[in-house]
């Protein structure tokens, strides 16, 4: 099915399948132009979203077999090392999905600053306005640039933290 030909409904219920709440990707297709691509953006944001959902739930289990195995230390020294000392697997869990959080947020942001305010921002005595920049462009299936661009990525993932 080629974006184009897809009807809003269809999106939709793309989206949904996706794990977008309805209202949610109601709320963001109708942000969709000539210039923003949405769905696409989320289809790139689903692999995040979910990596990011294994820290928070998975990587507490893979902990405890890799314990259970005898393998812990090979596998993640630091981690073992960490609850030899007291931490609970729970806290360890928690700590790395708050790290690996924090930096995706900080990629997607980048990713989704259309103006690179951020580097503007930080070096006053440069003009970035002249100076050639990244954007992160949707392509057809053949690999061709449409046009449309990645429209604010950060704050969209993980999915399951959006509200009905």
């Amino acid at each position: 099915m080629k974006d184009k030909e897809m009807t809003f409904e269809e999106k939709l219920n793309v989206m949904e399948k996706l794990g977008i709440q309805k209202e949610w990707a109601k709320w963001e297709l109708k942000l969709e132009s000539d210039v923003w691509a949405v769905l696409p953006c989320f289809r790139f944001l689903k692999p995040i979203s979910d990596h990011l959902e294994f820290h928070r739930g998975g990587f507490a289990n893979m902990i405890k077999k890799y314990s259970e195995q005898g393998v812990l230390n090979e596998k993640f020294p630091e981690v073992a090392a960490l609850i030899k000392e007291g931490a609970s697997i729970e806290s360890i869990e928690k700590f790395a999905y708050e790290r690996i959080s924090e930096a995706v947020e900080c990629i997607l942001y980048q990713l989704g600053d259309q103006e690179s305010a951020e580097c503007a921002d930080v070096f006053d005595e440069i003009d970035f306005s002249e100076m050639n920049k990244l954007r992160l462009m949707e392509v057809k299936p053949d690999g061709t640039p449409t046009g449309r661009y990645a429209i604010e990525l950060h704050g969209k993932i993980p999915f399951s933290d959006m509200e009905d």
